[in-house]
């Protein structure tokens, strides 16, 4: 009895080391697993704060829509402005009358106000529009707002629109609050399209898209006066149109699309992205998982635009490009990287 008492005290060390190794093996399995758990967790926030940000960075990287316009006046047309006068009033002084005097005098004064109108009008359109094209950067576009928001007309209808689109790229909800507060019919008719289509931008931005498609439906494509914009808002209504119930007609308007060189890159992402709802919306779910593939291709952070909540995705088109991203060579390597980083627990 003496000698099975030794042998359990020499065995007891061995269980008990073999236990402890166990419990150290758990222990580490368990903090790796906690470790990948958090890493997870970690990629999912920072996924969820890269989408947080989509809107205002998708509203920067697009090409906006145009300046307001007011067209000017062809030197053609004053010319044969002044033609008329000079016949209208060699006529009235070969008759000598002093009532046809008079009236010919009335009507030129008439004329040249207007004329005058029109120019201080396209002076004040020149300005704002210089203003536009030099908000290049966050600080600009401040100072532009300032200049914008200044003066006696900065409730006219043109310098409302040219507000809300330099708000566009760092606030759009109040862009978007700016631009609604006036009816579009009180907009100029030559600026009436580019004001619809920033609201379409906006609109989609925050998954409001039957108000998208209410006012992408509005804009006349085939305006011969804005060819220069043509490609960038079909792009945008075939993703209103595609994300409303008419994936057809957004494929088919999509196939008509010529990519001009100016804003090609930014042109051309707009159009996949709208392939990818038209796509899904048809229910080509391999087509439209092609075209996520290419999108990750071109930026990872492109796949942004269909995991945003702002932008209210549907969910299986959400759970198909979070499929894509989780599968990206780029998405893993920044999770690994990002693991490294931390270390272990």
């Amino acid at each position: 009895m003496a000698s099975d008492s030794k042998k359990k005290k020499k065995h007891a060390p061995a269980g008990a080391s073999a236990k402890a190794g166990a419990g150290a093996k758990a222990a580490a399995a368990a903090r790796e697993t906690a470790s990948e758990s958090e890493s997870a967790r970690e990629s999912e926030r920072e996924t969820e704060a890269e989408a947080e940000t989509a809107t205002a960075t998708t509203a920067s990287d697009e090409p906006q829509a145009a300046p307001p316009q007011l067209g000017g006046i062809k030197r053609k047309n004053l010319i044969i402005i002044a033609v008329i006068l000079a016949l209208a009033w060699a006529f009235t002084i070969n008759t000598g009358s002093t009532v046809l005097m008079i009236i010919v005098g009335v009507l030129t004064a008439l004329v040249l106000g207007v004329l005058v109108w029109a120019f201080r009008a396209i002076g004040k359109q020149q300005r704002m529009i210089k203003l536009l094209q030099g908000a290049t950067n966050a600080d600009a576009r401040r100072q532009a707002l300032a200049a914008l928001s200044e003066g006696k007309d900065a409730g006219t209808p043109q310098n409302v629109f040219a507000r809300a689109q330099l708000l566009a790229s760092d606030d759009p909800k109040a862009a978007l609050a700016m631009i609604e507060s006036m009816e579009l019919r009180t907009f100029p008719a030559a600026m009436q399209d580019d004001v619809a289509l920033l609201k379409t931008q906006l609109y989609l931005g925050f998954g409001r898209t039957a108000d998208a498609r209410k006012v992408a439906d509005s804009m006349n494509l085939d305006n011969p006066t804005r060819k220069e914009v043509r490609a960038l808002a079909a792009s945008i209504v075939a993703e209103a149109w595609a994300r409303t119930g008419k994936s057809k007609d957004a494929l088919a308007l999509l196939d008509t699309i010529e990519v001009p060189k100016q804003n090609a890159e930014q042109i051309r992402v707009q159009m996949r992205v709208a392939r990818v709802f038209a796509r899904f919306a048809g229910g080509a779910r391999q087509a439209a998982r092609n075209e996520l593939s290419a999108l990750a291709g071109e930026d990872v952070n492109l796949l942004s635009r269909f995991l945003a909540p702002q932008f209210r995705v549907h969910p299986e088109l959400q759970k198909l490009a979070r499929s894509v991203l989780e599968g990206h060579p780029a998405a893993r390597k920044m999770a690994k990287s990002q693991g490294q980083r931390r270390g272990p627990a």
